[in-house]
């Protein structure tokens, strides 16, 4: 029994570590949907949607531009594709790992284990537009005047997952986990729980015996520290394993399985233009609506207010122009949010535990059973050549391979 509070102790100990480590890292591998963006049609060359966003006469006065075009025609418009592509692979990431076999820690007992989770990314892969959208979706490394450049030149191939997972044995076979997690390189955390059902389990004699422990289980872990999207994974999963008892109290146990991941991927608003202000831009004096005195209005009246039926539509009141008297306002249209999308796959799963006495050692596969279209090729948001049509994702499978060291009580 000595064995526990040195154990215990060592766990705590990488925790603790691990904490330090995390708050020292700067942050290349932190998602930037801001530069996931696509140029308008009709634009000259050597004119981006960025130029015209911090100078929107630069529309009125450029030769290469139509007469009669305006800034409002010219947004960068949301890479959808690029952010699909992105999510999906890191919601494979902070999927629920399954990290168990069939068998719980049995009634009355729990486990304290600290996992770590390494899983493969596309980082050179392409998306629907052409665009390497772990390049432009990610900081990169800081610059030698402190600032962050305009993509990261090196993403990291694997995003390493680090995370402290406490395990509850219940009644009938059933089993919770909590856990809480940190990405390394970046300053995400992720966090959920896990239900464990084992159906068989514990026999240990007679024809019974020699029958496999079987569960099934779900989990959920969802991400944190990042205002421009929400990501949520759901697993669902069922394992196979049979304990082999060795000597002086030890237990090896293999195991198999399989799971399947469902990924929310919801963006917020995201800024496409982030050098651009559109509040100081236009001069901003509220939108227009009834009583908003810059609102704009003629004479006559509607409901009691001295302006006509129609006239309010909610868009900014700039007091600031352009050379040709219309309101400074184009830059709002880059304010903007990626599709809404859900990703779909299905994962292998084979491992193996280890314990002796109160130490718990493990090690554990899991990787994709198909690429990354095969279930998710029919997607909404459009291309640079389809703006209305569908897209796929692009990826070849991913796999994530996990470590985990812990104590029982």
């Amino acid at each position: 029994m000595r064995i526990l509070p040195k154990a215990a102790l060592a766990l705590a100990s990488s925790a603790a570590i691990l904490a330090v480590a995390a708050g020292a890292l700067a942050a290349p591998m932190d998602p930037t949907p801001d530069r996931l963006y696509l140029q308008p049609h009709g634009l000259p060359s050597g004119v981006s949607c960025q130029d015209v966003a911090r100078n929107p006469n630069l529309v009125l006065t450029h030769p290469g531009f139509k007469p009669g075009a305006l800034p409002n025609q010219f947004p960068c418009s949301p890479n959808n594709s690029g952010w699909a592509n992105m999510m999906a692979e890191l919601g494979a990431a902070i999927a629920p790992s399954a990290f168990h076999p069939a068998r719980t820690t049995g009634y009355g007992g729990f486990a304290l284990s600290l996992e770590a989770s390494y899983t493969h990314i596309n980082a050179d892969n392409t998306d629907s537009n052409g665009t390497q959208y772990w390049h432009q979706g990610t900081q990169g490394n800081t610059q030698p005047n402190g600032s962050f450049g305009t993509s990261n030149q090196s993403p990291d191939s694997v995003l390493q997952i680090y995370t402290l997972k406490a395990r509850k044995g219940l009644p009938l076979g059933f089993e919770i986990t909590g856990a809480l997690g940190m990405i390394s390189n970046t300053t995400l955390w992720v966090g959920g729980a896990d239900l464990h059902w084992a159906l068989l389990e514990g026999y240990r004699t007679g024809f019974l015996g020699y029958l496999p422990d079987i569960a099934i289980g779900g989990g959920v872990r969802t991400l944190s520290g990042q205002q421009s999207f929400y990501m949520t994974t759901v697993g669902i999963d069922a394992q196979i394993s049979k304990p082999i008892a060795l000597a002086d109290q030890a237990v090896l146990t293999p195991y198999i399985g399989g799971q399947r991941l469902i990924e929310y991927a919801n963006s917020a608003i995201v800024n496409l233009t982030p050098s651009v202000d559109p509040i100081a831009q236009c001069g901003y004096q509220g939108t227009n609506v009834p009583g908003n005195p810059y609102a704009p209005g003629v004479t006559g009246s509607y409901n009691g207010s001295p302006y006509p039926k129609g006239q309010f539509d909610g868009s900014p009141v700039c007091k600031n122009t352009l050379s040709n008297g219309a309101a400074n306002n184009s830059d709002f249209n880059n304010q903007v949010t990626f599709q809404k999308q859900t990703f779909y796959r299905w994962r292998g799963i084979a491992g193996l535990a280890y314990r002796y006495e109160m130490l718990w050692l493990a090690g554990q596969f899991a990787m994709d059973l198909e690429d990354l279209g095969a279930e998710n090729g029919n997607l909404l948001g459009g291309t640079q050549a389809n703006p209305n049509g569908t897209f796929g994702l692009t990826g070849a499978r991913q796999w994530t391979m996990s470590l985990e060291a812990g104590v029982f009580f």
